[in-house]
């Protein structure tokens, strides 16, 4: 019994975690999700073994209340990322430790530099997934989010895990821990407020709608439905069309066939152009030629591209992030013998650049699925650098394409179109979102909701194009968590050679 009680407070906080991710909207939890896990380290000292057992607890209430939904796609990814991030609990409780009985002044820093960089370190390697970041559990307080624009989600996640310190510390300095609460959240929220008025806004009649066409997972790559699917997209094209749309944004993958590469393809989307005058922005996978001895006669992607009427070709964009495991195995140029290996992935090839495009008189770039939990890639997509003059220079606005069919009715499409709105408001640019079967989305420079649709709706959504000069702080410095998670690996490491504190060497 004590041995579980032990644990207790582990799986609270991971409780409290994971419930202020999903729609539930209680999102506060947040605030105070961190002050059980605090008490686990303050409490004694824990034995690796123990740690690895509390990495694994936190992990695994975390995969079944927040992640649960990918097991509609693979059960056994499901498992895979238990495991993997049960390790890497275990790597950070363990570090936690360390700093926390060898210099007990910073052990308060160390737990806040540790979990951040722990976060951080999430956006890197083919590995890489970014759905453990905790300032996603504040998606419903738009207000608190305004912030992203200067600190973005990792700088948002470190005031969350401050407040979650001073809660704890309120315990033996609640005079102090108040009044730096109230600093801190009086000029949190007056920031948010400060942006709902100050920055302005311009208004444009860009004509740009985002179809939801709603094909079903299980029939859109079979042939034969083809026809129909095609005649919904013309439905939505042409009523999109009646209203003056210029340009119409299709979801990813809405041509399940390789458009540039099989003579007559494209035809549908010409004739389509042709008789209703607007731009297509459309997903669909694309193959080139890959030189001999490859595993496979070609390299595929999955692509996106602009066509517009009298085209006469597309310029590709290739997606640059692809899903581990799940759109590409790890690691195969590094070890050929895994490409043996077959859980149902695609293994499409990595993308190399970013794309921009021009309909009508404004310029946009876009991203694919997964690649909107990345906020590196939209800083770039969003405010390029001028190769020639070094200056930075606003996109008009970006579009994320999606097929979040996969994982049906569950609160996977919900958690993925959140992210949406922190890459919105973290460069002060709207985002026009379609996905295959919901949610699309479009949202404005302040992260707010222009239109949005429900899940399984056939329809378009459209709503003014809205702009702002502004270019926001982090964009010049949003490397900065590299220098925090630096400072978190010297803090291990110097407690890794320090003396052992007295608690410790009693334990």
């Amino acid at each position: 019994m004590k041995r579980v009680k032990t644990f207790l407070p582990v799986i609270l906080s991971a409780l409290l975690v994971s419930l202020s991710r999903i729609p539930l909207h209680i999102g506060f939890l947040v605030f105070f999700a961190f002050v059980p896990l605090l008490w686990f380290f303050e409490r004694e000292y824990h034995r690796p073994w123990q740690l690895l057992i509390a990495g694994m607890l936190f992990s695994g209430v975390f995969v079944a209340v927040v992640l649960n939904w990918i097991s509609e796609v693979t059960p056994g990814g499901v498992i895979g990322i238990f495991v993997i991030f049960g390790f890497y609990y275990w790597l950070v409780f363990y570090a936690i430790q360390r700093i926390w009985y060898s210099f007990s002044r910073l052990k308060y820093a160390g737990f806040v530099l540790l979990f951040v960089a722990f976060e951080y370190s999430l956006n890197f390697t083919e590995m890489r997934f970014p759905w453990f970041n905790i300032s996603y559990g504040l998606a419903d307080y738009n207000i608190l989010l305004q912030a992203l624009d200067i600190i973005g989600t990792v700088g948002l996640s470190l005031l969350v895990l401050v407040v979650n310190v001073l809660v704890w510390r309120s315990r033996k300095q609640l005079r102090t821990s108040i009044v730096s609460l109230v600093v801190i959240l009086g000029l949190w929220l007056g920031y948010g407020f400060w942006c709902y008025s100050a920055i302005h806004l311009e208004k444009h009649d860009a004509g740009i709608y985002v179809m939801q066409p709603s094909i079903p997972q299980d029939v859109k790559w079979d042939e034969t439905f083809f026809p129909k699917m095609l005649k919904t997209y013309d439905k939505l094209t042409s009523q999109a069309a009646a209203e003056n749309a210029r340009l119409i944004i299709y979801p990813e993958a809405a041509m399940p066939i390789y458009l540039l590469r099989e003579p007559g393809q494209i035809v549908y989307l010409e004739r389509l152009m042709r008789d209703y005058k607007l731009d297509v922005f459309t997903g669909f996978p694309d193959c080139i030629p890959a030189p001999p001895g490859y595993h496979y006669p070609y390299y595929y992607y999955n692509a996106a591209a602009l066509f517009s009427p009298g085209q006469k070709s597309a310029d590709p964009y290739y997606k640059c992030i692809l899903v581990p495991v799940g759109e590409r195995m790890l690691w195969l140029d590094k070890f050929p013998f895994l490409w043996k290996l077959e859980f149902g992935q695609a293994n499409w090839e990595f993308g190399k650049e970013l794309k921009w495009y021009k309909s009508g008189d404004y310029k946009f770039s876009p991203s694919i699925c997964y690649e909107i939990a990345f906020a590196d890639i939209h800083h770039r997509m969003a405010i390029p650098r001028d190769p020639k003059t070094g200056q930075l220079k606003k996109t008009d606005y970006l579009v994320n394409i999606t097929n979040d069919a996969w994982f049906g009715t569950s609160y996977g499409p919900w958690l993925h179109g959140v992210m949406a709105r922190y890459r919105a408001i973290e460069n002060r640019i709207q985002i026009y979102r379609s996905a295959q079967t919901g949610i699309s989305m479009i949202l404005d420079p302040l992260g707010r909701t222009l239109a949005k649709t429900e899940l399984f709706e056939v329809t378009n959504i459209t709503a003014p194009l809205y702009t702002t000069t502004r270019i926001p702080l982090l964009r010049y410095i949003y490397r900065y968590p590299r220098g925090l998670s630096l400072l978190a690996v010297i803090l291990f490491v110097v407690a890794c050679f320090k003396r052992r504190g007295k608690q410790e060497r009693r334990s």
